[in-house]
């Protein structure tokens, strides 16, 4: 069984496009579970005027934010692989066939792919113009189709786009048990699935990532960083040290202390004065 996890707030604009290149896949997915965030606009009319048993739409009581948001979405999901899906984003017409090619042949836990970029008109962006974080720069100059990437790599931060993610349902399994409202929803299930097996990248672009101002998250455009952000220094234990301290119950972590170094590593002040110091 194939799900499909979808988040939507205020996406009126995108969702039906989005939806069509989900429901038009040349392998069919078998239910698209949505949890709406209390659109204020015309997103909920827009999906219910689908005539399609395979979705399924729930509505938040209140505003969760897209992190629990998206944890409801998937831990609804009843497949044995489940896609994670933005409202906005539109997806090539193979993508679930390849997907689930990697996955079977490879026994992956989680695979990605690479995407181009398009802006609210569906118009394609140049690369050039955006950030491009560590690997995906480093597999802009790859002829590699596709690429293995583990835990130590991945827990210096989360690398790839959320909405790129299929994962299946004992990451899912999981992540229902060791879930943190304060730590990013995709980088919580890639790091589970690079403990318990493989995570592969592949080097094709099998979808459209929007770039628009309403972005909940996404790819930020070079220098747009926020210097506040940057000299942040937490006052309690870091978010993701907190969720290592679940996971590390469900799946043992090796190296545990070292990683949990690492990690507060990433508080300024500690960073700046390790710096000084070798």
């Amino acid at each position: 069984m194939i799900s499909v996890a979808m988040a939507t707030y205020n996406g009126e604009k995108y969702i039906e496009e989005q939806l069509d290149s989900i429901l038009n896949q040349s392998k069919p997915v078998d239910e698209i579970i949505i949890f709406d965030d209390n659109s204020t606009d015309g997103t909920l009319e827009i999906i219910r005027r689908y005539a399609d048993s395979r979705i399924k739409v729930h509505v938040n009581d209140k505003n969760v934010g897209y992190i629990e948001n998206f944890y409801r979405a998937i831990t609804h999901c009843k497949g044995d692989y489940i896609f994670l899906a933005d409202q906005d984003d539109i997806w090539g017409n193979d993508k679930v066939k390849v997907y689930l090619e990697v996955m079977d042949k490879n026994s992956a836990k989680l695979v990605s792919a690479n995407f181009s970029l398009i802006d609210a008109n569906s118009r394609e962006l140049p690369l050039s113009e955006f950030t491009r974080n560590r690997f995906l720069k480093k597999v802009d100059n790859m002829g590699e189709k596709y690429l293995t990437l583990d835990f130590n790599y991945l827990i210096g931060g989360n690398v790839l786009q959320g909405a790129t993610f299929c994962i299946n349902k004992e990451v899912q399994k999981i992540y229902k048990e060791v879930h943190d409202s304060d730590v990013y929803h995709d980088h919580q299930l890639i790091l589970i699935a690079s403990k318990l097996g493989k995570v592969i990248f592949i080097n094709e672009e099998l979808l459209k990532y929007r770039i628009h101002n309403n972005n909940t998250i996404g790819i930020a455009k070079k220098g747009s960083g926020k210097l506040s952000e940057l000299l942040r220094v937490p006052k309690k234990k870091p978010a993701m040290v907190k969720f290592l301290d679940k996971i590390d119950k469900v799946s043992s972590i090796q190296y545990y202390s070292y990683y949990k170094f690492l990690l507060y590593l990433r508080i300024p002040s500690i960073r700046n004065f390790i710096r000084k110091i070798i």
